[in-house]
């Protein structure tokens, strides 16, 4: 009974071990999402996560989560600091 729990079980593990290449060759072959157009970056505080900087999407000086057109204003709005790299404000048409 042992040796057929141990056969068994190698069956399962190597049927495993294949269904994950299948899913990471086919996880890189899928193409990668494009870029937000907006982001908004974060820092943590103890009264939660408060803006920290809006970047246009590509820009590679800052993370966050992604926002829309009419959130990046307002947050530019509400003085929420523009990234200095990649000047959102400049490409939302707020300076000149």
């Amino acid at each position: 009974m042992r040796a057929w729990l141990q056969w068994q079980q190698r069956q399962v593990e190597e049927r495993i071990r294949g269904l994950e290449a299948e899913l990471a060759a086919e996880q890189s072959r899928r193409p990668l999402p494009p870029p937000p157009d907006w982001k908004a970056e974060s820092i943590r505080t103890a009264a939660g996560a408060k803006p920290l900087r809006v970047h246009v999407g590509d820009c590679t000086m800052g993370s966050g989560k992604a926002i829309d057109r009419d959130q990046a204003r307002r947050m530019l709005a509400d003085n929420v600091e523009a990234c200095p790299y990649c000047n959102p404000d400049t490409a939302l048409g707020l300076l000149d």
